[in-house]
Parts: structure tokens; C-alpha cells; sequence
């Protein structure tokens, strides 16, 4: 880690990669019950194809956050962090290390950690976007 470690910026990054993943989770699990369903016809087509456009928009949030995550933990390599999101079954290990390493370090710069991944100050992130 870097001197200058920001440890919201972090806690949002880090919170974010999670929801996004989650997301993904959500996702699958939606198209296995819709895929269980009888039928077909142009309706089915049509969730198909928003599905998959739903699924690179949130391949594309897991590769930016995890980005995110790695350079906000001081990371020199965030790029490497965020292809291998690309990569089946890697990705999942590559949010578990992450995780884990995020988990930590917000833990040691008093960021409590939940479910969700960080619980984030309103105050906290009021700098971010101005």
C-alpha cells in the first residue's frame, strides 16, 4: 500500500465491485428459472437479447470496480486485476483475493465491513464526485 491511501475511495470501489457482482449472481440465477419456462417466440427472444446486454453492461462494472479496487489498494498492476474478471472462474478468485485484501485494509483504517462489502460514510464520499 501506498502512503497515500484513500481509504473511501477504497470503501466505494471495493462496495461497488460487490453490488456488481452480486448483480451478475442475480442475473444467472433469472435466466436459469426463465430458461426452465416453457415457450418461446419473439417475447423470449427479446429477454434474451436484453439479458445479454445486461450482462456486458455488468461485465464491464466488475472490470472497472475491480480495477478500481486494485489501484485504490495501491496496486501498480489495477489493469491485470481487471481482465482477469474476464476470465470465467478466474474472476472468481480474483474477487475473493480482492475481497480479502480490501476486507483488511478497510478494516485496519476503521471502515467497518458488512455483507455488502463496506458500510461507506455519506461524508465520506461527498468528495468524490465534486
Amino acid at each position: 500500500m501506498t502512503s497515500d491511501f484513500d481509504a473511501a475511495k477504497l470503501a466505494t470501489a471495493y462496495r461497488r465491485l460487490v453490488l456488481w457482482f452480486g448483480a451478475q449472481l442475480v442475473l444467472s440465477v433469472l435466466l436459469l428459472v426463465l430458461a426452465s419456462l416453457p415457450g418461446g417466440g419473439p417475447v423470449a427472444g427479446l429477454i434474451g437479447v436484453l439479458a445479454y446486454l445486461a450482462n456486458l453492461a455488468i461485465i464491464a462494472g466488475l472490470v472497472y470496480y475491480a480495477y478500481r479496487t486494485a489501484l485504490a489498494l495501491g496496486s501498480s498492476v489495477g489493469w491485470v486485476w481487471g481482465v482477469a474478471m474476464l476470465v470465467p472462474l478466474l474472476n472468481v478468485v480474483t474477487l475473493l483475493i480482492l475481497s480479502a485484501k480490501a476486507t483488511r485494509a478497510c478494516r485496519a483504517h476503521g471502515v467497518p465491513v458488512g455483507f455488502l462489502g463496506p458500510k461507506i460514510a455519506a461524508d465520506a464520499t461527498r468528495g468524490e464526485h465534486g
